[in-house]
């Protein structure tokens, strides 16, 4: 189960960075494939555990839909995501995800401001000046965030910390 979600992150993130969204296609199927191998390898109680982890992975990312901060194919990729993780490690992923989030956040800003300014055509103005930063900031409250690299690092984080990665590692020869 841990290389299916490992894929299905990695497809939503090359598409996340590529074009700005995550195919519905991609997180139905992805959820349909969690509930199913939850429920091929725990039974009764797996679906029931699978359905869980949905609900809590969409439900804990609904309010920054709501409030404009991600989109619904980010909050659709943690609900597919807690098909395979269960309740508590969908909301242990999702609170990673947002974690991930503010650190890749505050990168891309200090990327920014170090980076050449597009409006000074070399550099920025002297260090410390106030309207560039605040210029950069605005630029890059109003840019997409592919959060499904967020969202992937979170889940990566929650299966690397309940052991679950090292059947993974065993099984492609890494020690």
């Amino acid at each position: 189960m841990t290389g299916a979600v490992l894929v299905v992150l990695a497809l939503a993130a090359r598409e996340d960075l590529l074009r700005q969204r995550i195919p519905n296609s991609l997180n139905a199927a992805a959820l349909a494939l969690g509930v199913s191998m939850t429920s091929l390898s725990g039974g009764w109680n797996g679906f029931l555990d699978s359905i869980g982890g949905a609900f809590v992975g969409g439900a804990a990312l609904i309010p920054f839909y709501l409030l404009r901060g991600m989109g619904a194919g980010d909050v659709k990729l943690m609900a597919a995501s807690g098909a395979f993780l269960g309740p508590t490690g969908a909301l242990l992923a999702a609170a990673a995800a947002l974690v991930a989030g503010l650190i890749l956040a505050l990168l891309l800003v200090f990327w920014r401001l170090v980076e050449p300014h597009p409006r000074f055509e070399t550099t920025p103005p002297a260090a410390g000046t106030t309207v560039a930063r605040t210029d950069v900031i605005a630029s890059v409250r109003k840019q997409r965030f592919p959060y499904a690299v967020a969202i992937g690092t979170g889940v990566v984080a929650i299966l690397w910390w309940q052991g679950s990665l090292g059947g993974l590692f065993a099984a492609l020869g890494i020690d």
